[in-house]
């Protein structure tokens, strides 16, 4: 069986939507290459602030277009989801991170319904 490498861009997009304050509500639009921009966008509407913010980031670092300030992210995340994108930009430059990375499996999507 040969294994498939993902881009980087992939992997720290996961990253960010594992993040524990919205893994439950992002899991399902999380796709095997790609994901559910349009779900996830609409999930985000009834998300706080903060976590609206890390969709936010993460279509913004998979389809490099500018949507969100620089500013935004030392202001409005918490020193967790702070430290999550810090890493998911680690991750994104080909970079390994001391934290392991969460990243969303169809056959793992019932352990986050648990």
């Amino acid at each position: 069986m040969q294994e498939r490498l993902e881009p980087p861009e992939y992997a720290a997009v996961c990253h960010i939507l594992a993040a524990p304050a919205v893994a439950r509500r992002t899991a399902p639009y999380v796709r095997e290459d790609d994901f559910d921009w349009e779900g996830l966008h609409q999930e985000a509407a009834t998300m706080s602030g903060g976590e609206r913010l890390l969709i936010d980031l993460a279509a913004e670092l998979w389809s490099a277009e500018k949507t969100t300030g620089l500013w935004e992210i030392p202001r409005r995340l918490d020193a967790e989801n702070f430290r999550r994108v810090i890493e998911a930009l680690y991750i994104c430059r080909g970079a390994r991170v001391a934290a392991p990375v969460a990243v969303f499996r169809t056959d793992r999507l019932e352990d986050l319904a648990a």
